[in-house]
């Protein structure tokens, strides 16, 4: 191999991560809890997670659950507890049993870093009873205790497969003759699943709606989702590992996040700490005292007359100031101060991390400070990405403080991120200025201004397509632009304004997503996540319902027709989708063989893209009680009076943004796929897509995506940097709404609920104004 040839290839492994390796992976010592040759390794005890059952509830078994787990997965972790939470019975008890890092496993050649935790159950549970197993990467839509007290019969365990065992209800008792911690520790996976199912009746078929994994998901019916597919896991836990893409249901996730953020919702808290609190004080405790002047000389400059110091600080820093150790930050009758100063936090179990935070916002009603180690040992969060997340997430709750993030790495270089915004704004509550920059696309104009109006900043209006558009200060603090022209335009203001104004771009830029503070895109555009990436399940859409008068008269006109009032929206040509005569004509037979059978009628609304060949062939196929409208007639648009007073819906695929705006009805929506017709060009694109495996999104009979290969996230790369424009790819938007094609949508509602629309438009809504409010890096 050249040396030319040796440093792509150096350059690409890095750029593909594998020269990393998590610090749970690394073969473990005989010192971390591997017993000497020949001797079997000690079953530790492990202290669960309790959830009471309310006072005076029967008696009943416990619901023991064990979860695989580890410190990277503490977003999953936590919004797999508060899913429980929300599902579980408050009469029973559950005991929840966190395997994270257990010693005596040799970890080589595992997936994950508690792939084989599972087969100790047995042990870790005494030997008797019953136990629930489930990975960290699930949350539960229905109540386990259901599961748990299913009759089992003759089985030792209950599994989607014999060697499927990311879920199963075990039998203890029977499968200790098979599971124990030894082996465990010293076989593999496959082997330890071929002993299970060796014995007939040992194992048996677990109800599939108790593991429905990604694609599985059925709204309504499904009991546990489980997010397989590694490099679309919402919560994006290893990014030095895979470059995540948008999962079709990450919604089902994020919406349990925001409200569990709402809420405050923490899996350990003050008076409850984790098990590994108390060893990880001390750790922090043996930290060298470090000088706290320099933050305290911040403090004072930034308006923080009195402060407190907690954790590991020198004793010569103003004596006379508050402080306390982080074992002791526990208490509840600590003074409230201007400014509270931490250091050592990374030392830490990872899980007591956000009361502790919580603790110091509380504490601190001007600054928090925090000053973190990363890649020390021991250190629960070793990137700067995680501490920031992690920082602004307990923020959020306090908007009237400020706070600042040192973050030293192991070359002693310190990284600091300030966010100063209520200070900034003042007392009078100075609000931002934005610019909404409306290009030919009413879709994506129509988006921009239902965003400038839901955030409620004062907002100017410009057309970046008018030759006349001119660009001059005062300069705003953020711009809204969508697509690929008017982002250009957002760059050149943000240039002249010497970087103040930040910018937000929907959809698909076309440019490199590192160029802007925020891409909020859905799932059609194919976009890898990056650390500024929002994905949304569908387009951002305000509500604009009509008045009383006017739906009146819309009811008076469809009065005559029978009921259910299906309304077919029609849309038209749009790369690579096209609704041509022959379309039309099937679109118009079957949906009017729908109405027909259940007894209605139908309301035709067509678009600007509906073409006039179209329209006469998808009206002369219909055969059913009918009310039409073709755009641009001198009739009034009863567009919005449709959504409003239509029983049910049917959409022609290509146009996410009726389908979004019939989904946020809540009544049922079926949509009608267009065919594909891509030229040239687009078709050796995706042959060689196909070819590099980036677009077999699908494997196997059950659904479950393929894992990324080594070239999707090499392609990834490319497709971030602007390089190559990813083909539209509707139907993924259909799978992220949970639409049916006719005649099934029109019996059930779509999959996403109004409601978790509305999650996903206010999470939007937070991240922009988190390109205003939140930190910046200080020099």
């Amino acid at each position: 191999m050249t040396f030319f040839a040796l440093k792509i290839d150096k350059a690409v492994r890095k750029l593909l991560g594998f020269h990393h390796r998590s610090p749970d992976s690394r073969p473990q010592s005989a010192a971390s809890g591997v017993a000497a040759e020949g001797e079997p390794p000690a079953v530790p005890r492990i202290v669960p997670v309790v959830l009471e059952a309310r006072p005076g509830a029967p008696e009943a078994p416990a619901v023991r659950i064990f979860l695989g787990t580890e410190p990277a997965q503490h977003r999953a972790e936590r919004i797999f507890f508060y899913s429980l939470e929300r599902v579980r019975d408050p009469l029973r008890r559950y005991e929840v049993y966190r395997m994270t890092g257990l010693p005596g496993f040799d970890r080589k050649g595992w997936r994950t870093n508690f792939t084989n935790f599972r087969f100790a159950i047995p042990d870790l549970a005494g030997r008797q009873g019953r136990a629930i197993y489930t990975d960290v990467d699930q949350i539960f839509t229905a109540d386990p205790a259901e599961l748990f007290d299913q009759s089992m019969g003759e089985h030792g365990y209950l599994a989607l497969l014999p060697e499927d065992t990311a879920v199963m209800l075990i039998d203890c008792e029977r499968m200790i003759r098979c599971w124990t911690y030894a082996k465990a520790c010293r076989e593999p996976k496959k082997a330890l699943c071929a002993e299970a199912a060796a014995e007939p009746g040992r194992w048996g078929a677990l109800d599939p709606l108790w593991h429905a994994r990604d694609f599985e998901f059925r709204p309504g019916e499904t009991k546990l989702l489980h997010y397989t597919a590694l490099h679309l896991q919402p919560w994006r836990p290893t990014p030095e590992q895979y470059s995540y893409q948008i999962h079709p249901l990450a919604e089902h996730f994020l919406s349990l996040e925001q409200a569990a953020d709402r809420e405050g919702y923490e899996i350990y808290t003050a008076t409850s700490p984790s098990p590994g609190f108390a060893a990880g004080c001390e750790q922090a405790a043996r930290l060298p005292a470090e000088p706290a002047a320099d933050l305290l000389r911040q403090a004072h400059a930034l308006g923080a007359g009195q402060a407190a110091l907690v954790g590991a600080w020198s004793a010569a820093d103003e004596p006379s100031l508050p402080r306390w150790s982080l074992e002791q930050f526990g208490r509840d009758d600590l003074p409230v101060q201007d400014a509270m100063i931490a250091n050592g936090l990374e030392r830490l179990p990872v899980e007591d991390l956000p009361w502790l935070l919580d603790r110091l916002f509380r504490l601190g009603r001007q600054w928090v400070f925090v000053k973190a180690e990363l890649g020390a040992e021991g250190s629960m969060i070793g990137s700067l990405d995680g501490w920031r997340t992690l920082v602004r997430r307990v923020a959020l709750r306090y908007p009237d403080r400020c706070w600042q993030l040192d973050c030293r790495d192991r070359r002693g270089r310190t990284q600091r991120f300030r966010a100063d915004f209520a200070q900034r704004s003042g007392d009078g509550r100075e609000l931002p200025r934005v610019w909404v920059l409306l290009g030919a696309r009413a879709g994506d104009n129509a988006q921009l201004t239902d965003i400038a109006e839901a955030l409620g900043w004062p907002c100017e209006i410009k057309r970046a397509d008018a030759s006349g558009f001119a660009l001059s200060p005062p300069w705003p603090d953020l711009v809204l632009s969508a697509g690929r022209h008017t982002a250009v335009v957002a760059r050149q203001i943000q240039r002249q304004s010497q970087g103040h104004a930040r910018l937000v771009v929907l959809g698909r830029p076309r440019a490199s997503l590192d160029r802007f503070d925020r891409v909020v895109t859905t799932p059609q555009y194919g976009l890898p996540l990056r650390g500024n990436v929002v994905d949304l399940p569908a387009p951002f859409i305000g509500e604009h319902p009509l008045d009383e008068a006017t739906l009146d008269a819309w009811r008076q006109r469809f009065a005559h027709l029978p009921r259910p009032w299906i309304a077919l929206l029609v849309g038209g040509d749009t790369i690579p989708y096209r609704l041509d005569e022959r379309t039309a004509t099937a679109l118009g037979r079957e949906a009017g063989a729908a109405a027909r059978s259940r007894g209605g009628s139908l309301l035709v609304s067509t678009s600007p893209r509906t073409s006039a060949s179209a329209s006469d062939a998808l009206l002369a196929a219909i055969d059913a009680p009918l009310w039409s409208y073709r755009f641009g007639s001198s009739d009034d648009n009863p567009y919005r009076a449709l959504l409003a007073l239509a029983d049910a819906f049917v959409v022609t695929g290509e146009s996410v943004s009726m389908l979004t705006e019939a989904c946020m009805t809540g009544r049922p929506v079926a949509v009608f796929p267009l065919p594909l017709q891509r030229h040239r060009k687009a078709r050796l694109q995706h042959a060689l897509e196909r070819r590099l495996g980036v677009i077999e999104r699908v494997a196997g009979s059950r659904g479950v995506p393929r894992q990324q290969n080594r070239l999707g996230r090499l392609y990834d790369e490319v497709v971030a940097a602007g390089w190559v424009k990813r083909e539209r790819c509707v139907e993924q938007v259909h799978l992220a709404l949970g639409v049916a094609p006719l005649p099934e949508g029109l019996d059930h509602p779509p999959g996403l609920s109004p409601a978790l629309l509305a999650a996903s438009r206010e999470r939007a809504l937070q991240a922009i104004r988190e390109v205003v409010q939140a930190e910046r890096p200080v020099s």
